[in-house]
């Protein structure tokens, strides 16, 4: 068996936050004016190659699209935080998402989201990395406050100005774009395929009106999500932090890039265009700079995302991080080549490395809500190798309430060995909980296939961390498998593996024309080791004959 490759930097996986939240209290009404990332519309455009002429006639449309009041506005005013880029240069795109509320006299609002995006021809690296709303962080001319207060204060460039010196990055743009945008451009290509780790959902039938927050109705498992199910599931926060937020986000665009053809994409038939011009704003207003942009992409139409995870800690008020290791976070973000002319602020590393505030008390092995969950038994982990533990008992009982589920012709998997103390997750009738979940979903040719996913919660450190067990009946190629870092055989399987800096997020493998894998949870807290031997352990249940259909749920 091949080995799998180390994790080329530190394990930012396994810092985890503490129970008490991030500390912010939920918004008294609902908001829908949110503004998230552009990434989701670039990354897209890193696919995009067709004839010459094609390419062109594109970039003329967005240049009369972009040639806007507002972009040369904002041009202006972020002019001098900007960084200059030659053709061919690497380049590093600073994206917001801000709340702007002009009944409430807001002149900038307040930013939602914050994301790097650095293409790189020269390593053909695409690196992806968000900063947390929440960071502690110096912001001149204010003092210490949370890092979406940069925005609020001074818009686009103070906020850019606190990147910078935070990070010693250089940036070559900025980019805004509204919810509305977000969830039209999702709508207009076809929708995304996402692997939801687990159960979310949030009513306000009931609720006081001081506790309600966003409502969200999204069941665990892989399926295909919509311009307005999409928003609610990259935004959610109220009962997850801001770092496992961030993490939902990369991993949602990440699978945005793999699900559009260049050819439509360049013939434009889904109207991005006119979306972007409508929706967003930045500081690209010339053609130039666009053709000088897009030449980047399509050197990179072919590289893998590297999903930088910022390094952060919560505490009672703040996120935390220090200076060493937000050093360290950026060495990714840039590749290894790039990092050796990057100097980080040395009167920046001062003020960030302080000690974070408060104590972090670890949960205990239930839900938040206290309810008690079907847990292998547990036994101590042998020394070296995977530290898996014996879990079969409990692995079995999920696979035999899938197959009486679903179709006889329906193999299931399931593990027989997980990390010490992980556990499946419990129906919950207060939450909408049902594990494992069975239901189906529609390829893109809308064939019907039957599918289950089997929650598992492993909580290493200070919160639980959600991992999964997905398989789908008779659909051989859904968008999540394609181009694996690389193939394994072991036991008799083929092993499709794929990573994210280096750490694997998804272990995949057929029978038949079935498929099946196991996810990481977003936090990647399950070990490459740990991924491979959870896989490796599954063992199969053939659901009776007889049972075809009978008993088996949609997911809508």
């Amino acid at each position: 068996m091949n080995s799998i490759p180390p994790s080329p930097g530190r394990d930012w996986s396994a810092r985890k936050p503490g129970p008490e939240g991030d500390g912010t209290p939920p918004p008294k009404k609902k908001r829908y004016w949110w503004r998230f990332s552009l990434a989701s519309l670039i990354i897209v455009a890193v696919t995009a190659a067709a004839t010459s002429s094609a390419i062109l006639l594109y970039i003329n449309s967005i240049a009369e699209a972009i040639g806007t009041k507002e972009n040369d506005k904002t041009a202006k005013e972020v002019a001098s935080v900007i960084n200059e880029v030659h053709g061919g240069e690497p380049e590093t795109i600073l994206i917001f998402g801000s709340d702007k509320r002009p009944e409430f006299g807001e002149e900038y609002g307040r930013s939602d989201t914050t994301i790097l995006l650095r293409l790189d021809a020269e390593q053909n690296l695409i690196s992806v990395m968000s900063i947390p709303r929440d960071l502690k962080t110096e912001i001149p001319g204010i003092g210490t406050e949370k890092f979406n207060a940069a925005y609020s204060a001074g818009g686009p460039k103070l906020a850019a100005q606190v990147v910078k010196e935070m990070t010693g990055l250089k940036i070559n743009h900025i980019v805004n774009i509204d919810f509305l945008g977000f969830v039209r451009a999702v709508d207009a290509i076809g929708c995304v395929y996402t692997d939801v780790d687990r159960r979310y959902y949030h009513s306000n039938v009931g609720v006081a009106p001081e506790e309600e927050y966003s409502e969200i109705n999204i069941k665990p498992g892989y399926q295909k999500l919509c311009g307005r199910k999409a928003l609610e599931y990259v935004r959610y926060r109220h009962t997850d932090t801001d770092i496992v937020r961030s993490a939902r986000q990369q991993n949602f665009l990440s699978q945005v890039r793999h699900q559009v053809s260049p050819i439509e994409l360049i013939t434009d038939s889904h109207n991005l265009i006119d979306i972007l011009a409508e929706y967003t704003t930045s500081d690209i207003h010339e053609g130039a700079e666009l053709i000088t942009l897009l030449d980047l992409l399509y050197e990179l139409k072919g590289a893998e995302i590297n999903q930088v995870h910022f390094p952060a800690e919560l505490g009672p008020s703040f996120v935390y991080s220090n200076a060493p290791e937000i050093h360290h976070a950026v060495k990714e973000f840039l590749g290894e080549a790039g990092y050796e002319s990057h100097k980080f602020p040395e009167d920046k590393e001062k003020a960030l490395n302080k000690k974070a505030e408060g104590k972090k008390e670890k949960k205990g092995k239930k839900g938040a809500n206290g309810k008690k969950h079907k847990k292998p038994k547990a036994k101590q982990a042998p020394p070296g190798g995977d530290e898996l533990v014996p879990a079969a008992e409990a692995g079995e009982a999920e696979g035999e309430i899938v197959a009486r589920k679903v179709g006889g012709a329906f193999p299931v998997f399931y593990p027989t060995r997980l990390p010490p103390e992980a556990f499946y997750q419990e129906d919950n009738p207060y939450e909408k909980i049902v594990n494992p979940w069975v239901y189906h979903l529609r390829d893109k040719e809308k064939v019907r296939h039957g599918a289950y996913r089997m929650v598992g919660i492993y909580q290493p450190e200070y919160e639980p961390t959600y991992f999964g067990v997905q398989g789908i009946q008779g659909w051989e190629s859904p968008p999540i498998l394609d181009t694996p870092t690389e193939t394994i055989s072991s036991g008799g399987r083929e092993y499709l593996i794929y990573t994210d800096s280096g750490k694997i997020k998804l272990v995949a493998w057929h029978r038949g024309e079935n498929t099946y894998w196991i996810s990481n949870s977003l936090q990647q807290s399950l070990t490459n080791k740990q991924m491979l031997g959870v896989a490796e352990s599954c063992k199969v249940i053939m659901p009776p004959k007889n049972n075809a259909k009978k008993g088996s749920k949609k997911s809508e």
